[in-house]
Protein backbone atom coordinates (compact mmCIF):
# COMPACT_ATOMS: atom_id res chain seq x y z
CA UNK A 1 0.00 0.00 0.00
CA UNK A 2 1.22 3.25 -1.37
CA UNK A 3 1.84 6.49 1.05
CA UNK A 4 0.75 8.17 -1.73
CA UNK A 5 -1.04 8.65 -4.95
CA UNK A 6 1.59 9.65 -7.64
CA UNK A 7 0.79 10.51 -11.26
CA UNK A 8 2.65 8.01 -13.33
CA UNK A 9 5.32 9.37 -15.24
CA UNK A 10 9.11 10.08 -16.05
CA UNK A 11 11.42 11.44 -13.34
CA UNK A 12 13.22 14.29 -14.22
CA UNK A 13 16.23 13.29 -14.06
CA UNK A 14 15.83 10.49 -16.28
CA UNK A 15 14.01 12.71 -19.14
CA UNK A 16 17.11 14.96 -18.95
CA UNK A 17 19.19 11.79 -19.59
CA UNK A 18 17.92 9.04 -21.47
CA UNK A 19 21.70 7.13 -20.86
CA UNK A 20 22.58 5.42 -17.75
CA UNK A 21 24.84 7.73 -16.66
CA UNK A 22 23.39 9.61 -13.76
CA UNK A 23 21.27 9.01 -10.66
CA UNK A 24 19.75 10.68 -8.12
CA UNK A 25 20.21 10.24 -4.26
CA UNK A 26 16.87 9.38 -3.02
CA UNK A 27 16.47 12.41 -0.53
CA UNK A 28 18.13 14.37 -3.00
CA UNK A 29 14.33 14.06 -4.91
CA UNK A 30 13.22 16.98 -2.16
CA UNK A 31 15.13 19.47 -3.89
CA UNK A 32 14.62 18.20 -7.22
CA UNK A 33 11.23 18.23 -7.30
CA UNK A 34 10.03 19.17 -4.34
CA UNK A 35 6.43 18.00 -2.62
CA UNK A 36 5.81 15.19 -5.43
CA UNK A 37 9.66 14.32 -5.26
CA UNK A 38 9.57 14.02 -1.15
CA UNK A 39 6.17 11.50 -2.17
CA UNK A 40 8.39 9.44 -4.37
CA UNK A 41 11.13 9.65 -2.09
CA UNK A 42 9.01 8.25 0.74
CA UNK A 43 7.11 5.79 -1.40
CA UNK A 44 10.91 4.37 -2.50
CA UNK A 45 11.39 3.87 1.77
CA UNK A 46 7.60 2.42 1.79
CA UNK A 47 8.28 0.01 -1.01
CA UNK A 48 11.65 -1.38 0.53
CA UNK A 49 10.22 -1.73 3.96
CA UNK A 50 7.42 -3.45 2.84
CA UNK A 51 9.61 -6.05 0.35
CA UNK A 52 12.01 -6.37 3.76
CA UNK A 53 9.16 -7.48 6.30
CA UNK A 54 8.44 -10.24 6.74
CA UNK A 55 6.16 -12.51 4.33
CA UNK A 56 5.36 -9.90 1.83
CA UNK A 57 6.32 -8.97 -1.60
CA UNK A 58 7.12 -5.41 -3.87
CA UNK A 59 6.60 -3.78 -6.86
CA UNK A 60 10.20 -2.21 -6.17
CA UNK A 61 12.94 -3.82 -8.14
CA UNK A 62 16.45 -3.23 -6.19
CA UNK A 63 19.98 -3.36 -7.55
CA UNK A 64 23.42 -3.88 -5.50
CA UNK A 65 25.51 -0.38 -6.63
CA UNK A 66 29.00 -2.53 -7.33
CA UNK A 67 31.75 -0.13 -7.51
CA UNK A 68 32.98 -1.35 -10.50
CA UNK A 69 35.50 1.05 -13.06
CA UNK A 70 35.10 2.03 -15.65
CA UNK A 71 31.23 1.19 -17.34
CA UNK A 72 31.88 -0.77 -20.22
CA UNK A 73 28.75 -0.66 -22.44
CA UNK A 74 28.84 -3.79 -25.00
CA UNK A 75 26.35 -5.71 -27.63
CA UNK A 76 26.03 -5.50 -31.10
CA UNK A 77 24.91 -2.03 -33.19
CA UNK A 78 21.48 -2.23 -34.98
CA UNK A 79 22.74 -0.24 -37.20
CA UNK A 80 25.41 -2.45 -38.72
CA UNK A 81 24.74 -6.09 -36.73
CA UNK A 82 28.32 -5.69 -35.14
CA UNK A 83 29.46 -6.38 -31.91
CA UNK A 84 31.16 -3.36 -29.94
CA UNK A 85 32.52 -1.99 -26.73
CA UNK A 86 33.14 1.38 -25.38
CA UNK A 87 32.66 3.41 -22.28
CA UNK A 88 29.90 6.31 -21.85
CA UNK A 89 31.57 7.88 -24.76
CA UNK A 90 29.43 5.18 -27.18
CA UNK A 91 26.81 7.75 -26.52
CA UNK A 92 28.85 10.87 -27.44
CA UNK A 93 26.92 12.77 -30.14
CA UNK A 94 29.62 14.71 -31.41
CA UNK A 95 32.19 11.94 -31.49
CA UNK A 96 30.66 8.24 -30.23
CA UNK A 97 33.57 5.85 -29.71
CA UNK A 98 32.34 2.24 -30.34
CA UNK A 99 35.22 -0.21 -30.41
CA UNK A 100 34.55 -3.04 -33.32
CA UNK A 101 37.88 -4.25 -33.03
CA UNK A 102 41.17 -4.59 -31.01
CA UNK A 103 42.65 -2.09 -33.84
CA UNK A 104 39.53 0.27 -32.90
CA UNK A 105 40.64 0.44 -29.55
CA UNK A 106 44.14 1.68 -30.03
CA UNK A 107 43.12 4.18 -32.73
CA UNK A 108 40.46 6.04 -30.76
CA UNK A 109 42.54 5.99 -27.07
CA UNK A 110 46.15 5.59 -28.59
CA UNK A 111 46.90 8.18 -25.65
CA UNK A 112 45.27 6.31 -23.12
CA UNK A 113 47.37 3.06 -22.91
CA UNK A 114 45.74 1.51 -19.69
CA UNK A 115 42.13 2.10 -21.25
CA UNK A 116 43.29 0.71 -24.83
CA UNK A 117 44.28 -2.92 -22.77
CA UNK A 118 40.99 -2.53 -21.00
CA UNK A 119 38.96 -2.29 -23.96
CA UNK A 120 40.75 -4.87 -26.12
CA UNK A 121 40.12 -7.11 -23.51
CA UNK A 122 36.45 -6.50 -23.29
CA UNK A 123 36.23 -6.78 -26.31
CA UNK A 124 37.81 -10.21 -27.35
CA UNK A 125 36.07 -11.68 -24.45
CA UNK A 126 32.38 -10.42 -23.92
CA UNK A 127 31.47 -11.08 -27.70
CA UNK A 128 31.97 -14.84 -26.04
CA UNK A 129 28.62 -14.39 -24.50
CA UNK A 130 26.72 -14.25 -27.75
CA UNK A 131 24.78 -10.73 -26.00
CA UNK A 132 22.00 -9.85 -28.39
CA UNK A 133 20.88 -6.42 -27.57
CA UNK A 134 22.67 -3.75 -26.11
CA UNK A 135 23.94 -3.65 -21.97
CA UNK A 136 25.88 -1.68 -19.49
CA UNK A 137 27.60 -3.13 -16.28
CA UNK A 138 30.49 -2.33 -14.57
CA UNK A 139 34.09 -4.10 -14.88
CA UNK A 140 35.12 -5.87 -11.57
CA UNK A 141 38.55 -6.85 -13.07
CA UNK A 142 40.74 -7.74 -16.12
CA UNK A 143 44.05 -9.64 -16.76
CA UNK A 144 46.64 -9.69 -14.28
CA UNK A 145 44.52 -7.28 -11.41
CA UNK A 146 43.25 -10.18 -9.74
CA UNK A 147 45.83 -11.04 -6.51
CA UNK A 148 45.65 -13.69 -3.91
CA UNK A 149 45.88 -12.41 -0.21
CA UNK A 150 44.87 -13.35 3.14
CA UNK A 151 41.96 -11.50 4.40
CA UNK A 152 40.71 -12.53 7.75
CA UNK A 153 42.77 -15.34 8.20
CA UNK A 154 41.57 -16.93 4.90
CA UNK A 155 43.29 -17.10 1.25
CA UNK A 156 41.02 -14.81 -0.93
CA UNK A 157 41.33 -13.67 -4.58
CA UNK A 158 41.08 -9.95 -4.19
CA UNK A 159 40.43 -7.04 -7.22
CA UNK A 160 40.02 -3.21 -6.43
CA UNK A 161 38.35 -1.64 -9.47
CA UNK A 162 37.57 1.61 -7.63
CA UNK A 163 37.89 2.75 -4.03
CA UNK A 164 36.24 -1.04 -2.60
CA UNK A 165 38.43 -4.24 -2.77
CA UNK A 166 36.03 -7.23 -3.49
CA UNK A 167 37.57 -10.98 -1.84
CA UNK A 168 36.47 -13.97 -2.59
CA UNK A 169 37.55 -17.35 -0.79
CA UNK A 170 39.88 -18.95 -3.16
CA UNK A 171 38.57 -22.59 -1.73
CA UNK A 172 34.91 -21.61 -2.92
CA UNK A 173 32.81 -21.88 -6.00
CA UNK A 174 33.03 -18.55 -6.79
CA UNK A 175 37.02 -18.17 -6.43
CA UNK A 176 37.34 -20.75 -9.13
CA UNK A 177 35.29 -18.93 -11.80
CA UNK A 178 37.37 -15.82 -10.93
CA UNK A 179 40.54 -17.78 -10.56
CA UNK A 180 39.76 -18.99 -14.45
CA UNK A 181 37.71 -15.98 -15.81
CA UNK A 182 40.28 -12.98 -17.72
CA UNK A 183 37.68 -10.29 -16.82
CA UNK A 184 35.24 -9.84 -14.68
CA UNK A 185 31.73 -7.59 -15.16
CA UNK A 186 28.53 -6.78 -13.11
CA UNK A 187 26.00 -6.07 -15.93
CA UNK A 188 22.76 -3.63 -14.64
CA UNK A 189 21.19 -1.95 -17.07
CA UNK A 190 19.52 -2.71 -21.16
CA UNK A 191 19.26 -0.21 -23.97
CA UNK A 192 16.27 -0.56 -26.41
CA UNK A 193 15.86 1.23 -29.81
CA UNK A 194 16.64 1.26 -33.30
CA UNK A 195 19.98 3.08 -33.50
CA UNK A 196 22.37 3.42 -30.30
CA UNK A 197 22.21 7.13 -30.73
CA UNK A 198 17.82 7.45 -29.67
CA UNK A 199 18.11 4.04 -27.29
CA UNK A 200 16.40 4.23 -23.78
CA UNK A 201 17.64 3.04 -20.73
CA UNK A 202 16.00 0.24 -18.79
CA UNK A 203 17.32 -0.92 -15.43
CA UNK A 204 18.11 -4.40 -15.05
CA UNK A 205 19.69 -7.07 -17.59
CA UNK A 206 18.66 -10.52 -17.60
CA UNK A 207 21.94 -12.44 -18.08
CA UNK A 208 20.52 -16.11 -18.00
CA UNK A 209 20.30 -15.30 -21.81
CA UNK A 210 24.07 -15.62 -22.06
CA UNK A 211 26.58 -17.98 -23.10
CA UNK A 212 28.45 -19.72 -20.54
CA UNK A 213 32.14 -18.90 -20.86
CA UNK A 214 35.26 -19.37 -18.35
CA UNK A 215 36.62 -16.48 -19.58
CA UNK A 216 34.37 -13.91 -17.95
CA UNK A 217 32.80 -13.72 -14.25
CA UNK A 218 29.54 -12.25 -14.90
CA UNK A 219 26.15 -11.95 -13.08
CA UNK A 220 23.46 -8.88 -12.96
CA UNK A 221 23.33 -6.56 -10.06
CA UNK A 222 20.06 -7.64 -8.63
CA UNK A 223 19.70 -7.91 -4.84
CA UNK A 224 19.57 -11.50 -3.87
CA UNK A 225 19.14 -12.59 0.27
CA UNK A 226 19.19 -16.28 -0.06
CA UNK A 227 19.35 -16.15 3.86
CA UNK A 228 16.84 -14.51 4.67
CA UNK A 229 18.60 -12.41 7.50
CA UNK A 230 17.74 -9.00 5.80
CA UNK A 231 13.79 -9.22 6.55
CA UNK A 232 12.66 -6.58 8.70
CA UNK A 233 11.74 -8.39 12.20
CA UNK A 234 7.90 -6.98 13.31
CA UNK A 235 8.96 -4.48 15.84
CA UNK A 236 11.39 -2.90 13.35
CA UNK A 237 8.49 -2.98 10.39
CA UNK A 238 6.49 -0.72 13.30
CA UNK A 239 9.36 1.60 13.59
CA UNK A 240 10.01 2.24 10.25
CA UNK A 241 5.99 2.91 9.64
CA UNK A 242 5.97 5.24 12.39
CA UNK A 243 8.69 6.89 11.17
CA UNK A 244 7.38 6.94 7.60
CA UNK A 245 3.82 8.28 8.52
CA UNK A 246 6.12 10.99 11.02
CA UNK A 247 7.03 12.23 7.87
CA UNK A 248 3.98 12.14 6.01
CA UNK A 249 2.50 15.13 9.09
CA UNK A 250 5.53 17.11 8.19
CA UNK A 251 4.89 17.38 5.02
CA UNK A 252 1.24 18.10 5.15
CA UNK A 253 1.45 20.46 8.13
CA UNK A 254 3.76 22.62 5.79
CA UNK A 255 1.31 21.89 3.03
CA UNK A 256 1.91 21.80 -0.82
CA UNK A 257 2.18 25.30 -1.70
CA UNK A 258 4.70 26.58 1.42
CA UNK A 259 6.77 23.20 0.62
CA UNK A 260 7.03 24.13 -3.37
CA UNK A 261 7.83 27.91 -2.76
CA UNK A 262 10.50 27.52 -0.76
CA UNK A 263 12.15 25.11 -3.44
CA UNK A 264 11.19 26.86 -6.53
CA UNK A 265 13.36 29.67 -5.61
CA UNK A 266 15.89 29.73 -8.37
CA UNK A 267 18.81 30.77 -6.15
CA UNK A 268 18.53 28.48 -3.50
CA UNK A 269 17.64 26.06 -6.49
CA UNK A 270 21.52 26.39 -7.80
CA UNK A 271 23.49 26.32 -3.99
CA UNK A 272 22.01 24.20 -1.84
CA UNK A 273 23.04 20.04 -3.74
CA UNK A 274 26.80 21.81 -4.19
CA UNK A 275 26.22 23.18 -0.25
CA UNK A 276 24.89 20.09 1.15
CA UNK A 277 28.08 17.88 -1.23
CA UNK A 278 30.62 20.65 0.40
CA UNK A 279 29.05 19.38 3.80
CA UNK A 280 29.83 15.47 2.97
CA UNK A 281 33.59 15.85 2.09
CA UNK A 282 34.05 17.77 5.68
CA UNK A 283 32.33 14.53 7.22
CA UNK A 284 29.02 16.00 7.61
CA UNK A 285 25.30 15.87 6.54
CA UNK A 286 21.81 17.70 7.38
CA UNK A 287 22.09 17.93 11.48
CA UNK A 288 20.00 20.21 13.10
CA UNK A 289 17.67 22.50 10.28
CA UNK A 290 18.20 25.51 12.26
CA UNK A 291 22.21 25.34 12.21
CA UNK A 292 22.48 24.10 8.61
CA UNK A 293 20.29 27.04 7.80
CA UNK A 294 22.41 29.36 9.10
CA UNK A 295 25.52 27.48 8.00
CA UNK A 296 23.68 27.38 4.49
CA UNK A 297 23.76 31.46 4.69
CA UNK A 298 27.59 31.56 5.53
CA UNK A 299 28.24 29.72 2.50
CA UNK A 300 25.84 31.52 0.40
CA UNK A 301 27.86 34.74 1.29
CA UNK A 302 31.31 33.53 0.98
CA UNK A 303 30.84 32.53 -2.39
CA UNK A 304 29.13 35.67 -3.56
CA UNK A 305 32.01 38.13 -1.94
CA UNK A 306 34.96 35.38 -3.97
CA UNK A 307 36.13 37.77 -6.22
CA UNK A 308 34.51 41.12 -5.68
CA UNK A 309 37.81 43.11 -4.91
CA UNK A 310 38.85 42.23 -8.63
CA UNK A 311 35.38 43.04 -9.54
CA UNK A 312 35.14 46.23 -12.33
CA UNK A 313 35.05 49.41 -10.13
CA UNK A 314 36.39 47.31 -7.13
CA UNK A 315 34.16 46.75 -3.34
CA UNK A 316 32.18 50.25 -4.82
CA UNK A 317 31.49 48.97 -8.28
CA UNK A 318 28.07 48.30 -9.54
CA UNK A 319 29.15 44.74 -9.95
CA UNK A 320 30.12 44.24 -6.51
CA UNK A 321 26.82 46.53 -5.03
CA UNK A 322 24.77 44.13 -7.27
CA UNK A 323 26.17 41.00 -5.39
CA UNK A 324 26.01 42.70 -1.79
CA UNK A 325 22.60 43.10 -3.05
CA UNK A 326 21.71 39.43 -3.91
CA UNK A 327 23.17 38.75 -0.71
CA UNK A 328 20.65 41.00 2.01
CA UNK A 329 17.81 39.53 -0.95
CA UNK A 330 19.09 35.73 0.79
CA UNK A 331 18.85 37.02 3.91
CA UNK A 332 15.62 38.26 3.60
CA UNK A 333 14.40 35.82 1.72
CA UNK A 334 15.58 32.70 4.90
CA UNK A 335 14.18 35.06 7.48
CA UNK A 336 10.59 34.93 5.47
CA UNK A 337 10.62 31.42 4.68
CA UNK A 338 12.65 30.07 7.83
CA UNK A 339 9.39 27.82 8.88
CA UNK A 340 9.09 27.01 5.54
CA UNK A 341 12.78 25.87 5.34
CA UNK A 342 12.83 23.94 8.73
CA UNK A 343 10.25 21.76 7.48
CA UNK A 344 11.25 21.19 4.45
CA UNK A 345 14.99 20.39 5.83
CA UNK A 346 12.96 18.37 8.91
CA UNK A 347 11.58 15.70 5.93
CA UNK A 348 14.73 15.50 4.02
CA UNK A 349 16.84 14.87 7.37
CA UNK A 350 14.21 12.17 8.10
CA UNK A 351 14.34 10.69 4.68
CA UNK A 352 18.32 10.27 5.36
CA UNK A 353 17.75 8.45 8.85
CA UNK A 354 15.06 5.81 7.07
CA UNK A 355 17.39 5.21 3.99
CA UNK A 356 20.09 4.72 6.48
CA UNK A 357 17.68 2.04 8.47
CA UNK A 358 16.96 0.61 5.28
CA UNK A 359 20.96 0.36 4.16
CA UNK A 360 21.45 -1.41 7.86
CA UNK A 361 19.39 -4.19 7.02
CA UNK A 362 20.63 -4.61 3.03
CA UNK A 363 24.11 -4.33 3.93
CA UNK A 364 23.87 -7.47 6.40
CA UNK A 365 23.62 -10.31 3.72
CA UNK A 366 26.98 -11.69 3.29
CA UNK A 367 27.70 -12.15 -0.50
CA UNK A 368 31.26 -11.60 -1.90
CA UNK A 369 33.45 -9.50 1.25
CA UNK A 370 34.18 -5.93 0.43
CA UNK A 371 36.97 -4.28 2.26
CA UNK A 372 39.13 -1.00 1.94
CA UNK A 373 42.58 -1.14 1.59
CA UNK A 374 44.45 0.72 4.73
CA UNK A 375 47.70 0.92 5.94
CA UNK A 376 47.00 -1.40 8.36
CA UNK A 377 45.16 -3.73 6.27
CA UNK A 378 41.87 -4.60 4.92
CA UNK A 379 38.94 -2.88 6.87
CA UNK A 380 35.64 -4.33 6.64
CA UNK A 381 33.48 -2.20 4.66
CA UNK A 382 29.84 -2.38 3.31
CA UNK A 383 28.58 -2.34 -0.63
CA UNK A 384 28.79 1.25 -2.02
CA UNK A 385 25.30 1.22 -2.20
CA UNK A 386 21.64 0.02 -4.26
CA UNK A 387 19.80 0.93 -6.34
CA UNK A 388 15.57 1.41 -5.98
CA UNK A 389 13.81 0.59 -9.09
CA UNK A 390 9.99 1.98 -9.07
CA UNK A 391 7.49 0.25 -10.67
CA UNK A 392 7.15 3.46 -13.53
CA UNK A 393 10.50 2.84 -14.43
CA UNK A 394 12.16 4.99 -12.12
CA UNK A 395 15.13 4.91 -10.55
CA UNK A 396 16.89 6.85 -7.30
CA UNK A 397 20.60 5.22 -5.29
CA UNK A 398 20.60 4.41 -1.93
CA UNK A 399 23.93 5.02 -0.69
CA UNK A 400 25.22 5.91 2.76
CA UNK A 401 26.89 9.55 1.68
CA UNK A 402 29.16 9.99 4.22
CA UNK A 403 30.72 6.40 3.63
CA UNK A 404 31.01 6.30 0.09
CA UNK A 405 30.55 10.03 -1.26
CA UNK A 406 32.77 11.54 0.60
CA UNK A 407 35.13 8.76 -0.57
CA UNK A 408 34.64 9.18 -3.64
CA UNK A 409 35.00 13.60 -3.42
CA UNK A 410 38.23 13.08 -1.54
CA UNK A 411 39.59 10.34 -4.18
CA UNK A 412 38.47 12.99 -6.71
Amino acid sequence: MKLFEIKKQTPDFLLAESKNVHLEHLEDLVFNKGWAGAQEALNYIDSLRHMLAEGTGTTTKLTVKWDGSPAIICGVDPEDGKFFVGTKSVFSKANPKRVKSTADAQAMYSDQPELVAILQAAFQYLRELGIRGVVQGDLMFTPGTVTTVTVNEEDCYVFTPNTITYAVPVKSYLGERVRNAKIGIIFHTSYQGDTIDTMSAEFGVNVTAFNQTKDVWFDDATYKDYTGIASLTPSENTKLQRSLNAAVQTMEKIGQQRFDLVLQDKEFARMIKPFINKQIRGGTQVGNPTQFIKQFLTHYQDEMMKGIEDMSGGATGRGAQNRLAKIKAREQWIADNSNNLLGVLAVYKRLIELKQSILHKLQQVEGIGTFQKTADGYKVTSPEGFVAIGHDGGAVKLVDRLQFSRTNFLNK
